[in-house]
């Protein structure tokens, strides 16, 4: 009797899917607010950290800290994923490689989608889509980490759990490199 031969299949590692979440353009608020350079800059480093340590890096797909981490990213030669409500393509920076279109008109859909798919989030500053994203996260227990010094709701909720179940902390991280240190070491 003949033995068929068994295919040998490699398993390909799987790569980690970071969502770098935060304040949306200055454009997009009506007087104050939005991500500064300052801010896009260092979105624009943990996008290119995390591009190199094989991450795909997920967004909102739209301006401010989402564009900067996906053209980091671009520039390290990662992957880039825009979850954008509607069913329009064609609306995402010009740095998002996949658009994950939501079909919802009204916000909020994006957010679930985007945290659901990520296996942790960095966080830097942020309105109140931020907030909703944190909210997700903490609830379905996503590891998050806080770029210190951008101020919002990732400020304001660094180093402290959302509520009394303490589900998950939000880690804060000093510097690009330390967050892209800090949330690689929580999902492994």
């Amino acid at each position: 009797m003949r033995r068929k031969k068994q295919k040998r299949v490699t398993q390909q590692k799987r790569k980690l899917q970071i969502a770098v979440i935060g304040s949306a353009a200055q454009s997009e608020y009506r007087t104050e607010g939005g991500a500064s350079l300052a801010m896009q800059k260092a979105a624009e480093e943990v996008g290119f950290l995390l591009a190199a340590q094989g991450a795909i890096v997920v967004t909102g797909g739209k301006g401010g800290i989402m564009e900067a981490a996906a053209r980091g990213a671009k520039r390290g030669g990662g992957i880039t994923v825009g979850v954008v409500k509607g069913g329009r393509r064609g609306v995402a920076n010009n740095f998002t490689d996949v658009e994950m279109l939501t079909g919802m008109k009204a916000d909020g859909l994006d957010e679930l989608f985007l945290v659901l798919m990520s296996d942790a989030l960095i966080v830097l500053g942020g309105g109140a889509g931020t907030l909703q994203e944190i909210a997700i996260a903490y609830r379905n227990k996503k590891p998050m980490v806080v770029l210190d010094g951008m101020g919002g709701w990732g400020e304001k909720l660094s180093g402290k759990f959302v509520d009394e179940r303490k589900l998950v902390k939000l880690v804060m991280a000093n510097n690009p490199k330390d967050a892209v240190t800090r949330v690689c070491a929580l999902v492994k």
